[in-house]
C-alpha cells in the first residue's frame, strides 16, 4: 500500500529534528572530560560506526581497519575507565561506554524529555498551527496547546518505546555513531539516511532497527488515544509512523553534517 507523505509533514517531523542537533553539540561539549583511549585497554569495533570508538565493561578502544575481535572482547586485567554520560550522538573518535538495561531506559527517558526535544515541539506545534495540519485540533489557542501535548506524547513516547524497552529488549544500541571526516559525502549520506532502518546488536552486528521501527510505530498507534478522530485512521497512522521515519532520518544526516555546515559557515564569516 502506498502511504502519502506531504511535504508539510516532512517539515513538520523534519523540524523537530532539527533539535537533535542542537543536543548532539552540548552533549559532544559534556563527554570531552573522558580519558584517552590509548591510556585504557583494547576492545571491539562496531562495524557500521567508522571512526567511533566503542567501549566494553574494561576498556575501550579507538577506531582500527586491522581490527577484527568479534564479538566483544574484554581484559580483566585493564584499568577500569571514567564513567561517561549517556548520550545518544557519538562523535567519530569519541569513546563510548557499553550500555547495560539501565542505560538504554535512562537514555530514551533523558532524550525524551530534554530542553532541545521541548523547542522541537513547541516548532513542530507552531509549524502544524501555522497550516493547520494533522493533528486538526482547530487554529485557535486551545488547539495550539493541544498540538503541543501532542507532539510532547508522540516523540517522548517514540524515545523511550524505541531508545528505552525496545533496545532492551532487542539487546540493540540505540546510539547514532557518525562517520565523520576520512569518507565520502555519499557514503555518510547512506550511512545516516538509513539509521531508522539499520541498526546494530550490542555486540556490533548489523541487523534491521527492529527497536527503532516498532518503537516509532508503537508511537504512531499510541495517537489513538489523543489525535481527533480524522487522524487516526489506519492510512493517518501509517502517514504518521512513515513521517516520524522520515524525519529521524533527517535528523540523522543534520547529526553526520550539521558540525560540517556550522564549521564552513564559520569559515565564510571570516573570509
Amino acid at each position: 500500500m502506498t502511504v502519502p507523505v506531504s511535504l508539510s509533514s516532512i517539515l513538520r517531523y523534519g523540524t523537530l529534528t532539527a533539535a537533535l542537533l542542537l543536543c548532539l553539540t552540548a552533549n559532544r561539549g559534556s563527554a570531552e572530560t573522558a580519558p584517552h583511549a590509548s591510556e585504557l585497554a583494547t576492545a571491539a569495533l562496531l562495524p557500521d560506526s567508522p571512526g567511533a570508538s566503542v567501549a566494553t565493561a574494561t576498556g575501550f578502544s579507538s577506531s582500527n581497519a586491522d581490527a577484527a575481535a568479534w564479538p566483544w572482547q574484554t581484559n580483566n586485567t585493564g584499568p577500569k575507565p571514567a564513567a561517561l554520560p549517556q548520550v545518544k550522538f557519538i562523535a567519530a573518535g569519541q569513546p563510548a561506554p557499553r550500555q547495560k538495561a539501565h542505560d538504554k531506559i535512562e537514555l530514551g527517558l533523558r532524550e525524551s524529555v530534554t530542553p532541545f526535544s521541548m523547542i522541537g515541539w513547541a516548532a513542530s506545534a507552531t509549524w502544524s498551527q501555522l497550516i493547520d495540519s494533522s493533528p486538526n485540533y482547530g487554529t485557535n489557542g486551545k488547539a495550539f496547546a493541544q498540538r503541543l501535548g501532542a507532539a510532547a506524547a508522540l516523540n517522548s513516547s517514540k524515545e523511550i518505546f524505541s531508545d528505552g524497552v525496545l533496545a532492551t529488549a532487542f539487546h540493540q544500541d540505540p546510539r547514532y555513531y557518525q562517520m565523520g571526516h576520512g569518507h565520502t559525502f555519499i557514503d555518510r549520506a547512506i550511512y545516516a539516511g538509513t539509521r531508522p532502518v539499520i541498526g546494530r546488536t550490542d555486540g556490533g552486528r548489523t541487523i534491521p532497527n527492529f527497536a527503532f521501527i516498532l518503537g516509532t510505530g508503537g508511537a504512531a498507534a499510541l495517537t489513538h488515544t489523543y489525535y481527533p478522530e480524522r487522524n487516526v485512521t489506519p492510512g493517518q497512522v501509517m502517514q504518521t509512523w512513515a513521517t516520524s521515519l522520515g524525519g529521524s532520518a533527517f535528523g540523522y544526516l543534520l547529526s553526520e553534517f550539521g558540525n560540517d555546515a556550522i564549521n564552513w559557515l564559520h569559515i565564510r564569516k571570516h573570509e
